[in-house]
């Protein structure tokens, strides 16, 4: 049979979280896939674990490189694939049984679709649940169609995801030929290629959704984060590609959106003072309860150290 869905892991010294990543894969069901690994440069015995692995999971297809990072791993992965489709797995992540054949009915039955995605769940290093994806973004509840079961039309997707990014690589699927013609994910950005590449597959088509919590993104303190001003530095790239696309309004809340992580930067720095007409700034641009609260926290904060003053 062919296969209809690509499974790309990418994995740098992930080795202690292969097994449940690629289990939690094998494990879909009415799905023919692939799994690619795409190891980059790792040293911790990952490389080994895997072709051992190759013996027992027939689907596995190891692809080896020098480190070059996240974005260059999953696009050489992308370019080795051959199913219609395209699934995203991080290598510390996980999904249940059913995600996959559930995104993929969908995805089959709405072919002006593109990508879709769906809720997940933060667990700590323990895998207890912490907080899902959507209850961070109330303002998605607006979104939301509550009388469908399953996966669901994301109205103006463009527009809603340039100020909150609500989609969890993990739990991502896309069409092959889509994420080929928007030229796959940009490695000149040194931080959030992911959420540009979503954005300019929802220029050309369709985005669906799911509130079913399929995945599970594991919180790990070890774990290799980009560098904060990176993050930010590609946040007001990115917003600048896509403001012509939009109204004023979603401009705001983008520009807004940006101006809370700077004032969250700034407040775990520990510079109170930089990080209050910040997020009132941002409160004022685009007022929310997520904001209010920090603005709220930032204001007790000052007056505190004013008055211990």
């Amino acid at each position: 049979m062919s296969i209809e869905i690509s499974v790309i892991i990418p994995n740098y010294n992930c080795k202690a979280y292969l097994a449940k990543a690629i289990t939690s894969v094998v494990k879909q069901t009415k799905v023919q896939l692939e799994i690619i690994v795409i190891d980059d440069g790792s040293t911790d015995g990952s490389v080994e674990w895997l072709e051992d692995a190759q013996a027992t999971f027939g689907q596995l297809r190891i692809i080896q490189q020098s480190n070059s990072g996240v974005a260059n791993v999953r696009n050489e992965a992308i370019k080795a694939a051959i199913g219609d489709y395209i699934a995203f797995l991080d290598a510390d992540d996980y999904w249940s049984d059913d995600k996959l054949h559930e995104q993929l009915q969908y995805m089959q039955t709405k072919e002006d679709c593109v990508l879709s995605f769906t809720n997940y769940m933060h667990v700590d290093e323990n895998y207890n649940p912490i907080v899902d994806c959507y209850s961070y973004w109330p303002e998605f509840s607006e979104k939301i169609d509550t009388g469908v079961i399953g996966f669901q039309n994301l109205e103006a997707p463009l527009g809603f995801l340039l100020f909150a990014n609500v989609i969890g690589t993990s739990s991502v699927m896309v069409k092959r030929t889509a994420i080929n013609y928007v030229n796959r994910f940009d490695s000149s950005l040194k931080s959030a290629s992911d959420w540009d590449c979503w954005l300019k597959l929802a220029r050309i088509g369709n985005v669906g959704f799911s509130t079913k919590i399929s995945m599970d993104y594991l919180m790990r303190s070890d774990s290799i984060t980009a560098n904060r001003t990176n993050r930010l530095n590609a946040m007001k790239e990115i917003v600048s590609r896509f403001k012509k696309d939009v109204n004023i309004n979603t401009r705001f809340k983008a520009q807004a959106r940006i101006l809370e992580c700077y004032a969250e930067y700034y407040r775990e720095l520990g510079k109170k003072f930089k990080a209050l007409p910040i997020a009132l700034t941002a409160f004022v641009m685009f007022p929310h309860k997520r904001n209010l609260r920090s603005l709220l926290h930032d204001i007790k904060n000052t007056l505190t150290f004013l008055i211990q003053k």
